[in-house]
């Protein structure tokens, strides 16, 4: 018996392993590369430390607490275990392929359409959108651990999917990593295991099947949140690490709204994500693309009803999955009453395989053979404006670097050209950032609507002791000078000083005075 269940299982490996599996890997591969280099290699290859990941350009301490207290100890052995503690970005675009390319894989494999054209769609709707542009563009430092904690959502699904009872059982520790890595990841699982239901109603299942294969989805899912609540709390108490309680991406936060005013809301940001052209670079056709989109997805769905033999609960089961979609693409929102910000959305990206799987699914009739090229058509053309965009926030990014540097090298020498002023000894106080790093670069405006993207300098507002952080990693990173800033306390202290108030801005030759034994640099207004 034993010899027989060995044979059994060698068979099943070699037959999971076959020629058409190999082929769809390196197609995965190859196209997530070709798609990814296209976009974001400009991201990749520049040194663009701004915002957040200046802080986080080396994993200190305080990062490793700050995430604890996200409730996402799963990024902190991430850290350690694969990318290491430094933020280079090569090494980061690199992996972020990697997992990408391998989620495209197993995603095409959950809905088993050997179309090589299908995989290459795929791997251009995960890699060439808007989350992915605003994480490699402010980002990127934790990047390739957001996007593995996608990879080991769609990994759950997959063993739900191949594994019965037994695969769903192994998913919940895998949905507890993931969501205890990037909580708003679980929205592809989510939306994975809706598009499957709904792929398998096309194919002609029942509604019970479906409908037990749904269910049982769902519980992999709950039971997966479950155990990564009851992990976070037994890390809590162990590392004596209280939570983040009402911040705009803990998962603590307060829901003040009612929950119909969520579902509303749910759907709006949902459909602004695609219908708001502001979001893009070349913003109408963007917007007439999006809507064109809706006609050839809603003749094929009409197509079906008409023509298919399934029943009405089967039609029923399929018209209420696909109006609950959004609802999964964005439980983040659903979750809590605030805004979700872009990197939240990279489930929003798999709406065009809802586009194109009756396409690849349904019998290959006249009608549907127009829609499914114009479709295949218009998701080309967004994917090459979604590629045109990414390079466009990157160039200004760059742009933004090349000002500050310039700019801050000359205050860095107006300070060291002050007699009272001793390199590594004399406390510094910087208040505001400079009004001449505030103004948008002509030209660039849409960018700026896009989340890390919001202000015109690598120096946010410092208008928080957080962000005032900031300065001491750009000398610290950028710079690499001993200024010794103030502490948070006494930088709270000096914006409400009114001889700051008082003071001219950079660069007037008053912007730098010593006031209780302090350098205090006034870069801009403290509004």
């Amino acid at each position: 018996m034993a010899e027989i269940g060995k044979t059994a299982w060698a068979d099943r490996l070699r037959e999971g392993w076959s020629r058409e599996t190999r082929q769809r890997l390196l197609l995965s591969f190859l196209a997530v590369f070709l798609f990814g280099l296209a976009a974001h290699a400009y991201g990749f290859l520049r040194a663009g430390f701004s915002h957040d990941m200046l802080n986080a350009l080396v994993t200190e301490p305080v990062e490793t607490y700050w995430k604890m207290q996200l409730g996402r100890p799963g990024i902190v052995l991430y850290r350690r275990v694969i990318r290491g503690l430094i933020a280079a970005p090569w090494l980061l675009g690199l992996l972020s392929l990697l997992w990408l390319s391998l989620s495209c894989f197993l995603i095409v494999g959950l809905f088993r359409i050997p179309s090589r054209l299908f995989t290459v769609l795929t791997a251009g709707l995960l890699t060439a959108n808007l989350s992915v542009i605003a994480m490699t563009a402010t980002f990127l430092y934790e990047m390739d651990a957001d996007l593995f904690a996608m990879l080991i959502g769609i990994c759950a699904v997959w063993l739900w999917d191949r594994g019965g009872w037994k695969g769903a059982l192994a998913g919940i520790p895998l949905v507890a990593f993931c969501v205890g890595t990037y909580q708003s990841m679980i929205s592809v699982p989510i939306t994975l295991i809706m598009l499957l239901c709904i792929a398998a109603l096309l194919r002609g299942d029942s509604f019970s099947e479906v409908f037990r294969k749904g269910l049982s989805g769902l519980g992999m899912l709950v039971l997966g949140g479950l155990l990564y609540v009851l992990l976070v709390r037994l890390m809590c108490s162990w590392k004596d690490i209280n939570l983040a309680m009402d911040s705009y991406n803990d998962v603590s936060q307060t829901v003040s709204s009612s929950l119909f005013g969520r579902i509303a809301r749910t759907y709006a940001t949902w459909a602004a994500a695609f219908w708001n052209p502001a979001k893009s670079h070349i913003e109408p056709p963007v917007l007439v693309l999006n809507c064109l989109l809706l006609l050839p997805a809603l003749f094929a769905l009409l197509f079906w009803l008409g023509k298919s033999r399934a029943g009405w609960k089967e039609k029923l089961l399929l018209c209420l999955l696909v109006l609950l979609l959004p609802l999964g693409m964005n439980t983040a929102q659903l979750r809590f009453s605030r805004d979700v910000h872009d990197l939240m959305k990279m489930a929003f990206w798999l709406s065009g395989l809802l586009v194109l799987l009756p396409f690849f699914l349904l019998p290959p009739e006249k009608p549907l053979r127009f829609s499914r090229a114009v479709s295949v058509i218009l998701i080309v053309v967004l994917l090459f404006l979604n590629i045109q965009t990414a390079n466009v926030v990157y160039t200004r990014k760059n742009l933004e670097q090349n000002a500050a540097l310039s700019l801050m090298t000359r205050v860095l020498g107006r300070m060291e050209e002050r007699e009272d002023y001793v390199p590594g000894e004399t406390v510094v106080v910087f208040a505001g950032v400079s009004n001449q790093l505030r103004d948008r670069i002509p030209g660039f405006e849409s960018t700026y609507d896009i989340t890390g993207c919001e202000e015109s300098s690598p120096i946010e507002k410092a208008q928080t002791s957080y962000n005032y952080h900031v300065y001491a990693a750009y000398f610290r990173y950028i710079l690499n000078n001993p200024a010794v800033l103030a502490d948070s306390g006494v930088w709270n202290r000096m914006q409400r000083d009114g001889r700051v108030a008082a003071m001219p801005c950079y660069p007037d030759a008053d912007c730098m005075q010593m006031l209780d034994g302090m350098l205090v640099v006034k870069m801009g207004d403290l509004s």
